[in-house]
């Protein structure tokens, strides 16, 4: 089957019901629609190189804008920037006082175990030096 063939026969002519249009009548319709398409581009042939010449005249006049106001937003964007990442990147309050917490009982224990070793010392030489009194102790 061929498809083709089918909707060049089920397409509607334009100009069905209405008078034969003579070749010369078509060839000036189509030549006059030429003609304004020519025109058309020409138009935008025109338009496009004004616009170019428009362009050309702004990079050449490097028109000096002051970007002083937009490097100082840019300067405190990035510095809130930077103390917000700072303020991340610290341990919270609760964490450095868990910490310290930490670390001062570790030093308690230390010391507790070292006065505990010293008390039992100190204890073992009173023990010693009062058998040596009871020895030597006039009776």
């Amino acid at each position: 089957m061929d498809d083709n063939s089918n909707k060049s026969t089920k397409r509607r002519n334009k100009f069905a019901g209405k008078e034969d249009i003579s070749r010369e009548t078509a060839d000036s319709i189509l030549s006059a629609q030429i003609d304004q398409l020519r025109e058309i581009s020409r138009t935008n042939d025109k338009t496009t190189n004004q616009v170019r010449e428009s362009i050309n005249i702004l990079y050449e006049k490097k028109i000096p804008i002051d970007t002083s106001k937009f490097e100082q937003l840019n300067r405190n964007f990035i510095n809130e920037m930077e103390n917000k990442l700072r303020k991340v990147k610290q341990p919270s309050k609760g964490l450095k006082w868990y910490i310290a917490m930490w670390v001062i009982t570790l030093i308690s224990a230390f010391l507790a175990g070292y006065f505990i070793h010293e008390y039992r010392e100190w204890k073992e030489k009173a023990v010693f030096w009062y058998q040596m009194y009871e020895e030597v102790k006039p009776k």
